[in-house]
């Protein structure tokens, strides 16, 4: 009796399961073709003209439910050349706020001239985005740098819905055979499914909660240059500048050669020599004593030629 309900049990949560599969399926595919889609768009462009570009692409493949709205992701940069950077980042700081935005992070890079390269990252609602990246450029006195580049995520929020609506009707199903199972072994396999089946709940809820706050916010790094050192000296064709960064380039290089060449002496050129030096050494210590032996028996040779002549 025990096997045929555990029997009974497993072949419901193998249903269960190829529902949820199948799902997952159709929102991984629903996915990709969105993907596709959306890798053909350009990078960067105005705003105007990327949603032209997406209303066309809705047009075509049929809109998003009509109580979901727009969701895109602006990202927005630029390089701001001013007189002084200090009261530039007052400025900026004052336009995040007037747009309900803040700065999220901010840096400075303080030369010797006391001039201070600033770099701040701003983080607006998505509806002022036009609107601030415009305040931005009017504090400048030269713009070297200005893009925009925007992400439509309408229809992955849509997929995303749909497979949490699919896993959330998979999970109360799941619970609903936990309370009614009596096998052990049909409970455990039930509990480990509903935990899986919970955790990509989560990780759903999840990715939600980010393309909401990022199609919410919108993104603008902003740096701040002196005009001072914007500008490049140069004096009749001289740029000082240069000739410093070829002579650093140059001292460089002939610390770099000399540290190398030392190195080589130490590790190669000072055992070599010790090695023949000792060789040397050795040889030379090697003829003395012979030298020193033969003239020791020429000098007893020499007494005994003496008195053999003094005898005859």
């Amino acid at each position: 009796m025990r096997h045929r309900w555990s029997r009974r049990w497993l072949a419901l949560l193998l249903a269960v399961m190829l529902i949820g599969c199948g799902a997952r399926s159709a929102s991984d595919e629903a996915q990709g073709v969105w993907e596709e889609s959306a890798a053909s768009a350009p990078a960067e462009a105005p705003r105007e003209e990327y949603e032209a570009a997406v209303d066309a692409d809705y047009a075509a493949e049929g809109p998003a439910p009509a109580d979901l709205p727009r969701m895109i992701i602006y990202n927005g940069s630029l390089v701001l050349v001013l007189a002084d950077t200090d009261a530039g980042q007052n400025a900026v700081v004052k336009v995040a706020e007037d747009a309900g935005g803040y700065i999220s992070s901010a840096s400075s890079y303080s030369y010797e001239s006391g001039l201070r390269r600033i770099e701040l990252t701003l983080r607006v609602p998505a509806e002022s985005f036009n609107a601030t990246m415009d305040a931005l450029r009017a504090l400048a006195m030269e713009v070297t740098q200005d893009s925009i580049s925007s992400q439509d995520v309408t229809q992955e929020y849509v997929d995303l819905e749909s497979r949490l609506k699919a896993l959330e009707a998979k999970e109360a199903r799941l619970e609903e055979l936990m309370e009614e199972a009596e096998d052990t072994e049909a409970v455990l396999a039930v509990y480990a499914e509903l935990s899986a089946t919970q955790i990509q709940i989560e990780e759903t809820k999840g990715r939600m909660r980010y393309l909401e706050r990022q199609s919410g916010m919108a993104t603008i790094t902003v740096t701040l240059v002196p005009d001072e050192l914007s500008r490049p000296v140069e004096i009749a064709g001289w740029r000082p500048q240069g000739t410093a960064k070829r002579a650093v380039e140059a001292l460089v290089n002939a610390f770099q050669f000399l540290v190398d060449a030392l190195i080589w002496v130490v590790i190669v050129l000072l055992p070599v020599v010790a090695f023949i030096g000792l060789v040397v050494y050795g040889f030379v210590r090697l003829l003395g004593l012979v030298f020193r032996r033969k003239k020791r028996k020429q000098a007893l040779a020499e007494p005994e030629a003496h008195t053999e002549g003094g005898g005859a």
